[in-house]
């Protein structure tokens, strides 16, 4: 019985963390369309490579993968970098991602560009987030 309590307590952090990390995330409707924003690793910090991401739904919250001509520009205080080619993730539909090392902690935005096959619209969705020193997280 102490095995199935450890395993259910286990499994229930699990989860707890989970909605954590999802809560995290910011979300903004765009083009008809849900979009989820993070980066992964989590925390993101400095020194070490980090995948921005944008994660397209459906309004039945399905995957939404008809997406293109992705471009990604970063900013960070008032000065512009990019700008950085989406990438569709293959194994899963509806995820653009960019890679980056960030070498500076701080407040930066992410803006994505990008069209609806069959459509020549460019629509675009910013998001703010943070870089952390990946320095506070050693123990000397």
């Amino acid at each position: 019985m102490n095995v199935v309590r450890a395993l259910s307590w286990t499994l229930g952090l699990a989860v707890v963390a989970m909605c954590v990390t999802v809560a995290a995330h910011e979300r903004k409707e765009v083009a008809g369309l849900d979009v989820v924003f993070g980066a992964e690793p989590e925390p993101a910090l400095t020194g070490e490579i980090q995948f921005l991401r944008w994660r397209f739904l459906a309004k039945d919250k399905t995957p939404f993968g008809d997406i293109e001509e992705m471009n990604a520009t970063v900013k960070r205080n008032g000065k512009t970098f990019g700008p950085f080619k989406g990438r569709m993730m293959m194994r899963e539909p509806g995820l653009v991602a960019t890679q980056h090392i960030f070498t500076a902690a701080g407040e930066y935005e992410a803006t994505l560009t990008f069209k609806k096959k069959g459509d020549a619209t460019v629509h675009s969705v910013t998001f703010p987030f943070k870089i952390a020193d990946r320095k506070t997280l050693e123990i000397p």
